[in-house]
């Protein structure tokens, strides 16, 4: 099954639901940044988390999860938007711990840090709120976040779900929150089942997202919308050189100098961007037209 977001309602309840499967995506990313077993299932949960996050924004709006912690991890990123396109990055790929996933997991994050999320408000304002990491568990904090940031009642959860020799066969996300006029049993009763391992029975089972959402929600789902899930980044040569103009006129008459040329590595798809020394002689000629006229 391809990686997909579903959104809809269970009018029922009174509730929404977002499902999100990324296993193609998290297995794509795993080769893309070498990353290592621990690494690749941290690396997983976060990307779900970030394609359901990014649901959640107003249209054409970003989102960021950052994970800092003192482990051997060191933290990750993700960027998400509504439309299903997520990118991010670990900051030490080569994290693996032996036996259980989940308890490698926890033992990577180490014994303090913090998860926050960065929202796009729009026209050029974002609101960043965040929490310590308690349980050490990207699931039990997460649903920390959403109960101290969100002002609607949230259920949440993640499974990674392995499956002959692939330990990352399945990996999804499902978020359930009341609306306005909805039955707080409901949400009750949906967060119990998510609490009991519903998602990752269901994932096990080969469910679709409309049957996953389904075991914990039961039945009566409107889909809303369906839109496919894939790791897409938005670099280019254009950006390369921005971010060379943003050493400013002594930083790139230093690369000149003493390199030549600049090399660019994004850290979110590994593409490699060569800006020439005839690019660089240019840009710090911009550069130091722009400063004169701004001493003018």
């Amino acid at each position: 099954m391809s990686d997909r977001l579903c959104r809809g309602l269970l009018p029922h309840g009174g509730l929404r639901a977002v499902f999100a499967r990324v296993g193609d995506t998290a297995r794509m990313a795993r080769v893309l940044h070498g990353l290592h077993p621990t690494s690749a299932y941290l690396f997983a949960e976060a990307l779900a988390a970030g394609a359901i996050l990014g649901s959640l924004q107003k249209q054409n709006g970003r989102v960021n999860l950052q994970l800092e912690c003192d482990g051997p991890l060191g933290g990750l990123f993700v960027d998400a938007d509504t439309a299903g396109n997520v990118r991010g990055y670990v900051r030490r790929p080569s994290v693996s711990f032996p036996g259980d996933p989940a308890l490698g997991a926890r033992a990577a994050l180490g014994g303090s840090g913090f998860l926050s999320v960065l929202r796009d408000l729009g026209s050029g304002q974002h609101y960043r709120s965040s929490v310590e990491l308690s349980a050490f568990d990207l699931v039990e904090d997460l649903r920390r976040w959403f109960a101290a940031s969100e002002q609607v009642e949230t259920g949440f959860d993640l499974a990674v779900v392995g499956k002959e020799g692939e330990p990352l066969a399945e990996v999804a996300a499902l978020l359930v929150q009341k609306l306005p006029d909805g039955d707080p049993a409901a949400l009750e009763a949906a967060r119990a089942r998510l609490a009991g391992g519903a998602l990752r029975e269901a994932l096990g089972r080969g469910a679709g997202a409309q049957e996953a959402i389904a075991a914990v929600c039961g039945d009566g789902f409107d889909l809303l919308a369906d839109d496919e899930i894939a790791y897409r980044c938005g670099c280019g040569q254009a950006r390369a050189v921005a971010a060379v103009s943003a050493l400013g006129l002594e930083g790139v008459n230093d690369v000149i100098a003493n390199e030549r040329e600049a090399v660019i590595t994004c850290e979110f798809c590994r593409a490699r961007y060569v800006v020439s020394e005839a690019e660089l002689r240019d840009i710090a000629r911009r550069l130091e037209e722009r400063d004169a006229a701004g001493s003018g």
